[in-house]
C-alpha cells in the first residue's frame, strides 16, 4: 500500500514539474519574441528585479564613540524609508520600492512592474544613544545612520 502511495506522489510531482515547465516556458517565449532592449537596459532590469528579492546590504562600523550604519537601498525613494527605534536595543529599517520596465515592439507592449518591501532589524549595544541619531542620504542609493555612544 505504501508503494502505491509513493508512486502516486512521485507521478504527481512529475506532472507538476511539467506543468511549471510549460507555464514558464510560454512566458519566456513571449518575452523572447518581442524586441529586446539594449544590454545596458537588460542589466538595469536584472538589477531592478533582484533588488526586490533582497535583504539590503548593511555595512556597520563601530568605534568607542559611535556606530555608523550604511544601508544600500537601490530603487527605494527616501520618502519610502522609515526607521523605527521604539524597541530598546533595536533599530529597524523599513522601505518600499516600486519600479517598472516597458518593452515595446510594433503595436505590442509588455510592462513589468517590480514591487518590493524590506525590513531589516539591527541589534544595538546598550551604549547607543538613539536620541542623538542622525540619518543622511548616501550618494550610493542609500542612507547613512550615525548613532553616538556614551
Amino acid at each position: 500500500m505504501a508503494s502505491q502511495r509513493d508512486n502516486i506522489i512521485a507521478k504527481t510531482g512529475q506532472e507538476m514539474g511539467q506543468l511549471f515547465d510549460r507555464f514558464f516556458g510560454s512566458i519566456e517565449s513571449l518575452r523572447q519574441s518581442r524586441t529586446q532592449p539594449a544590454t545596458s537596459d537588460v542589466n538595469a532590469t536584472i538589477a531592478s528585479i533582484s533588488s526586490n528579492l533582497w535583504t539590503p546590504q548593511i555595512e556597520q562600523q563601530e568605534d568607542e564613540h559611535s556606530i555608523t550604519l550604511r544601508a544600500y537601498l537601490p530603487n527605494v525613494a527616501r520618502s519610502q524609508i522609515r526607521i523605527d527605534t521604539s524597541i530598546k536595543g533595536r533599530l529597524k529599517i523599513y522601505g518600499e520600492s516600486n519600479s517598472q520596465t516597458v518593452y515595446e515592439s510594433g503595436g505590442d507592449r509588455i510592462t513589468e512592474r517590480q514591487l518590493g518591501q524590506i525590513e531589516k532589524d539591527i541589534p544595538l549595544p546598550d551604549s547607543a544613544v538613539i536620541e542623538q541619531m542622525t540619518v543622511l542620504d548616501d550618494e550610493s542609493n542609500g542612507i547613512v545612520i550615525t548613532i553616538p555612544k556614551h
